[in-house]
């Protein structure tokens, strides 16, 4: 029999006449044998947080340039370095919310929000 079926009965007759008979059942041995798969729900929900997090900083990045860009000039340039900082910065304080561990909090986030 397959792993799938526990026990098999069969039902004969009906009325006050009806008769159920256990034709099959399994061993609980064969039970204890069997590999379990661990649940990893918490394991991927932390991946899936994480891989949010990279599109809302490249997300992020990118409009920031753009605003950088509509300025005018090479002013995108010298925007670049703070523009990816804070859009990394954007995409860690997501990361946090679902870690499995705690991450670490950065000192400039407290220093620079006031921008």
């Amino acid at each position: 029999m397959d792993k799938l079926v526990k026990r098999v009965t069969v039902v004969q007759g009906s009325g006050e006449n009806r008769q159920a008979n256990v034709v099959y059942k399994s061993s609980e041995d064969d039970d204890d044998d069997a590999f379990e798969i661990p649940r990893m729900s918490r394991l991927e929900r932390s991946v899936r947080h994480m891989l949010k997090a990279q599109v809302i900083a490249a997300q992020e990045a990118y409009q920031r340039h753009l605003e950088s860009a509509e300025k005018g000039g090479n002013t995108w340039i010298s925007d670049a370095p703070k523009n990816l900082m804070k859009a990394r910065r954007k995409a860690m304080k997501e990361m946090r919310k679902a870690s499995p561990f705690r991450m670490m909090k950065f000192e400039e986030d407290d220093e620079e929000e006031g921008d």
